[in-house]
């Protein structure tokens, strides 16, 4: 999907989104300078630094963590754990990278973690000093000067998160990886664990500072053996394969969760941006027809679809952004409703909003929107297609 969607043009900015950024903000603040931040320093300066006491830290970061990202204003949260892992035998976890809240996602998993970050995490005002004593390094230091550290960590039952990526992606696409990690599980003769975040991009994107309303899914993969041969003999064959897994199993969890009723909070505002009539009227349309989503969820694939009459077009651009894949051809001769769909309709790069039907090639599906807004379908080249 175009990078386009996730930078802060892409929604409106409402009083509800900014209510909900700023009471996150506040929260964290507040609690993090008036007691977290204190009572770090002091714990940590009375009496002699423990192995007791660096595991009560990371016990409350855990539970911390767990109890915010439960809580992030208009989200939802889902752990999906297929294998049962247990994070009892430590293990270098490699996860995609979205969004400032990747790191909740992954401390809620188990006490004993810590988490390769860059110089900006551990110079931040508001929690550097929290995991500076949770013996949280960057990666500036340079990987030798690490070894030692993490080598030690591990001997206490610590496992390593590394984002492979280096940053956070900016469409939430799997980013090439940095051999780093791989170089790291080789010396120190580590499991390898995936972990793949999704939506979390979606809530806070890169290129925005305000909160989405999403849902928000942590899965973890199964963890492969530090002498297995699949992903290759060496750190650098594996920094391509594994790269390669990611994106293929990153596209499936893609396909599964972002069904229509994913997108439809994006469909609305970005009607709603056009106006509160304009804005109502998506609403009513999308509640109307179950945001479309039989149609568009269940829809065999298709190299391109056609759909005529597509009214203010509220079916074409949540087609679009279900179907990536899909090039959506969509046409209406009243200049006014096209107008609107224009506006709405003008970020992915799939979707083609026309007058009249002059260069449409011949779709592989073809629909055609009724008078209250329903599709049905004219032709189809495919069989099996689902009922309405």
């Amino acid at each position: 999907m175009s990078a386009a969607i996730h930078t802060s043009e892409a929604v409106p900015l409402t009083l509800k989104r900014i209510a909900y950024s700023l009471y996150s903000l506040l929260f964290l603040c507040v609690n993090m300078f008036l007691w977290i931040l204190p009572a770090t320093f002091f714990y940590f300066h009375i009496g002699r630094t423990t192995e007791k006491k660096r595991l009560r830290l990371h016990r409350f970061i855990c539970w911390a963590s767990d109890f915010v990202i439960h809580r992030v204003p208009g989200t939802t949260f889902t752990c999906y754990n297929p294998s049962g892992e247990t994070f009892e035998k430590p293990a270098l976890i490699l996860s995609n990278h979205q969004s400032h809240l990747d790191l909740m996602c992954l401390l809620r998993l188990t006490p004993k973690l810590v988490v390769l970050t860059n110089d900006w995490v551990h110079r931040n005002p508001i929690y550097g000093l929290l995991i500076r004593y949770a013996e949280f390094y960057t990666v500036s230091d340079g990987l030798e000067t690490n070894l030692d550290r993490l080598a030690d960590l591990v001997r206490r039952g610590y496992s390593i998160v590394v984002f492979p990526e280096g940053t956070r992606s900016p469409d939430c696409r799997i980013q090439r990886f940095h051999r780093g990690a791989f170089y790291l599980a080789e010396k120190l003769q580590l499991d390898l664990l995936p972990i793949f975040l999704h939506g979390i991009g979606h809530v806070l994107p890169k290129n925005d500072f305000m909160l989405r309303e999403g849902a928000m899914y942590t899965e973890i993969g199964c963890r492969i053996p530090y002498n297995d041969l699949r992903y290759g003999e060496d750190f650098k064959a594996r920094t391509s394969n594994l790269r390669k897994y990611y994106i293929r199993h990153y596209a499936e969890i893609c396909s599964e969760r972002e069904g229509a009723d994913y997108y439809a909070w994006y469909v609305r505002q970005k009607y709603r941006a056009q106006g509160r009539k304009i804005g109502q009227a998506c609403r009513r349309t999308l509640q109307q027809h179950a945001n479309f989503r039989t149609l568009i969820d269940e829809a065999p694939d298709a190299r391109c679809i056609r759909i005529d009459h597509c009214s203010t077009g509220e079916f074409a651009l949540l087609y679009a952004l279900v179907r990536p894949q899909t090039e959506v051809y969509a046409l209406e001769s009243d200049p006014k409703r096209l107008a609107i769909a224009r506006q709405a309709c003008s970020l992915p790069d799939n979707l083609h909003l026309s007058a009249d039907e002059s260069g449409i090639p011949v779709p592989d599906i073809h629909y055609r929107l009724d008078d209250k807004g329903c599709p049905t379908i004219l032709s189809d080249h495919h069989v099996n297609f689902p009922a309405v």
